[in-house]
This record gives C-alpha cells, structure tokens and sequence, in this order.
C-alpha cells in the first residue's frame, strides 16, 4: 500500500519540525528519561568508533582552555581533543608515507584513488554553496592530491617496470581529473 502524496508530504513536514525540536534540545535532552550506560553499552559504543581509552598528563591550563574552546564549539573538551588530535595525524600524515615501500605506497593511492572517485560522483548530487558539498569537494581533492602523491613517491623509489607503467597510468588519469577531465579521458 502506497502513501498518498498529501501523506508523504505531511510525514516531512512533521520530520522536519520534529528534528528541529531534537536539534534545540527540546526533545532528548531531558535527565528524567536519562540513564547511565552500562559497562557493556560502553564497550559496545568504543568498539563501534574505533576508540581506545588513552591516559596521559597535560597541562591543566590547557584543560582548561580546550574546555572553553569546547564550549564555544559546542562540544566536550574531551571530543574536541580527539578532534585535534586526529587533525593533527591527518595532516601530518605525509610523514608516514616515508615508511612505506613503493607497493605498499601504490597500495594506498589505490585506495584514495578509489576513494576520490566516490567523492567525484557524490558531488554534483549535493546542493550548491553547502557545507557539505564544500566538504565533500575538499576531501575530493585532498584524497586525489593524497594518492597523486603517494604515486609519485611509489614511481620514484620503485624499480619495478610493471608497478612503474601502472603508476604512469594512474597519473594521467589523475592529471585529467584535475584539467576537468574524467578518467576515461
């Protein structure tokens, strides 16, 4: 059985005044409906993120003023931590790739090759001068600027003549990419 359109229509407009209400904290917010979660929720959500309980010393004067960064943010002080810390790694990533031997470096630019090619479809189905697809066209660009550079890294340090072909290829396409090209070009 399919909803009328005058229903479809009705059920969002009523999603949207209901997430409004869930992103004023005027719905969800209440401690009466409130419980702590369990050791095993706990373990569960961790698992889930990827997260490790990490313990170190810092400096209270800076506790405090990621505290208050936080909260002009919006946010713990303990995320935006994590924020900063993962910032810190991705931009400082490049340093790891030292590490790498030429396969394992074309292995990853692979993967961000691949990975930028999602961004690339993903972008014109996002609205125009929108956070999201600002950030969609900066990861975009990142990724595919990320695995040019691995590439380039891989050929340099690689004596592998078939590794060395498929690198040049990738390159290419890559440099069509970037002159507004698509890879088949």
């Amino acid at each position: 059985m399919t909803k009328r359109k005058s229903d479809r229509l009705r059920d969002i407009e009523r999603f949207d005044k209901d997430s409004e209400l869930w992103d004023s904290r005027q719905l969800g917010a209440s401690m009466e409906h409130a419980r702590p979660a369990s050791d095993e929720e706990d373990k569960a959500v961790d698992e889930a993120m990827g997260l490790q309980l990490l313990s170190f010393r810092i400096q209270k004067s800076v506790i405090e003023q990621l505290k208050q960064l936080a909260q002009i943010e919006g946010i713990g002080y303990q995320p935006l931590m994590r924020q900063v810390l993962t910032r810190y790694v991705r931009e400082n990533e490049h340093k790891l790739h030292q590490l790498l031997t030429p396969h394992q470096a074309s292995e990853q630019a692979e993967q961000l090759f691949t990975q930028a090619l999602k961004y690339k479809e993903l972008i014109p189905a996002l609205k125009e001068m929108t956070n999201e697809r600002i950030g969609a066209e900066c990861d975009y660009s990142n990724t595919l600027g990320n695995a040019n550079a691995l590439y380039c890294q891989a050929y340099k340090e690689s004596s592998d003549m078939v590794l060395k072909h498929h690198i040049k290829l990738r390159l290419n396409q890559i440099r069509s990419l970037v002159d507004g090209g698509s890879v088949a070009d």
